[in-house]
């Protein structure tokens, strides 16, 4: 496929990298010379300096033969104009962009140009981390199918994983322990704070009531469980303070989210004028400083938080403020954002909770994209677990789900065969057409890809290169 990406910034080099990587043939525009070292050596597709809706610059691009036109710069009116351009002048078969104000997708819409507004997109990702007590709910598939994650508490310690298992009702697809997804057998024995990451039948009230006994909470969501969680939420949201540090798109709209909800919630930011695009109807409090200053989190309340997110617009600010927050003040739940995908290990080797709003974006746009690839749903186990959803690999039709599972680089949970989706288990049939959800170590994800996709990626390749595809 022939893309075009307009900006490279932090998604723009990603998207361009995934592209690339994949044997597409990709081209990427950014006015500033400077941003294509994002793309490291590896790129191998062309850049173009100047503006995104330069229609000269466009034709050199190939705009007139593309498949696809993303734009993705950071200034909303240049997406907006660009891909107005791509889908008008040109007649782009696939045209999309990126909104960084939630106010003008309104603007959007009524153009019929399609976006993805990453704000939105991130605030709702951290609205579900905050709220979740113990359970957070990563996919939702209707029928009562969702996956997991629970965390385990004290008064569960000791129970062993076979007391999970119940075949049709739930399944155990990975273990997070001290910062690290671990190998399990029926024998493992949970310890307090393992992260457990289950699909699970959840009308099974019977099954989700020794679920919900050994993780720290409920889910936060109605209907899980039969529904009665939703109300011990709203009781239980009643003195829950929550503290937010960065006041910028993300910060304002989740700060926004949390005080709709009920939850007693401060903003911190050193830019007085941020606090601005909080509305009138927060009913929180804002606070002007930096986010790891102590006077400043005390004034706060930061010993008194159930919940700290750094949603700063610098890495270095949201770590420190989150390890500040964790172990001088003990907060409960900590988490934080993550702009440069290369800084993950640093946040995975601290176990400090994080959201890369980067990757995620990068995914939701490749998604747009190539349809027929793998996808990522979510990011568990602090983004060291994936959530794939792919097509039964034809290989694996007919056979059951161990054979897909025999070399260990995933772990299958659910399967839709014929619009019916089902726990899995070892013994259940696969067949051509299926949809598969699986947990996958995010190391291994290059792994899975060419076991589930085949030799897509070499055919496109070979088709690029003018070969043959074998």
């Amino acid at each position: 496929m022939q893309v075009i990406i307009a900006g490279c910034g932090r998604v723009g080099s990603q998207l361009a990298l995934l592209l690339s990587n994949e044997g597409h043939n990709v081209v990427i525009i950014d006015r500033d010379a400077q941003a294509f070292h994002r793309l490291g050596m590896s790129f191998n597709g062309v850049t173009l300096t100047g503006i995104a809706f330069d229609e000269a610059l466009l034709k050199e691009a190939g705009i007139e033969s593309t498949d696809a036109f993303v734009a993705i710069t950071n200034y909303d009116n240049t997406n907006l104009m660009a891909a107005e351009v791509a889908a008008s002048i040109f007649g782009v078969p696939m045209v999309t962009a990126r909104v960084y104000n939630p106010d003008k997708e309104a603007t959007y819409r009524t153009m019929g140009i399609d976006y993805i507004c990453g704000s939105t997109v991130l605030a709702e990702i951290f609205h579900r981390a905050v709220t979740a007590r113990g359970t957070l709910v990563h996919a939702d598939f209707g029928g009562g199918l969702q996956v997991l994650e629970v965390e385990v508490g004290a008064d569960r310690e000791g129970m062993a994983v076979s007391d999970l298992r119940s075949p049709g009702d739930g399944r155990l697809l990975a273990l997070k322990r001290g910062g690290l997804p671990v190998f399990f057998s029926r024998d493992t024995r949970l310890a307090r704070g393992d992260r457990l990451i289950l699909a699970a039948e959840t009308s099974n009230r019977r099954y989700m009531e020794k679920i919900m006994a050994a993780g720290l909470g409920r889910p936060m969501r109605s209907g899980v469980a039969g529904g009665p969680a939703a109300v011990e939420t709203r009781r239980g949201r009643q003195g829950w303070r929550v503290i937010v540090a960065g006041c910028g798109r993300v910060g304002a709209q989740l700060s926004e989210m949390l005080s709709l909800d009920g939850f007693q919630v401060t903003v911190i930011d050193k830019d007085r004028n941020s606090f601005d695009r909080l509305s009138k109807t927060f009913q929180g409090e804002a606070h002007e400083g930096v986010a790891f200053d102590l006077e400043t989190l005390e004034r706060a309340g930061i010993e008194e938080a159930d919940v700290f997110a750094a949603l700063t617009n610098y890495d270095n600010t949201n770590l420190m403020a989150a390890e500040v927050a964790r172990s001088i003040y003990d907060t409960g739940k900590v988490f934080a954002r993550l702009f440069n995908p290369d800084k993950d290990k640093t946040f995975q080797a601290l176990d400090i909770d994080y959201i890369c709003g980067t990757v995620i974006l990068a995914e939701q746009f490749m998604q747009r994209l190539v349809s027929d690839r793998m996808k990522i749903l979510a990011w568990a186990a602090n983004n060291q677990v994936l959530l794939a959803e792919f097509e039964c690999p034809h290989r694996f039709s007919g056979k059951q789900v161990s054979k897909l599972e025999r070399e260990e680089l995933l772990r299958v949970g659910l399967v839709s065969h014929q619009g019916r989706t089902a726990v899995a288990t070892k013994g259940t049939t696969m067949h051509r057409g299926d949809r598969i959800i699986a947990a996958v170590l995010a190391g291994r994800e290059r792994r899975v890809r060419r076991m589930v996709e085949g030799g897509q990626a070499f055919r496109i390749r070979a088709k690029r290169e003018g070969m043959a595809a074998s």
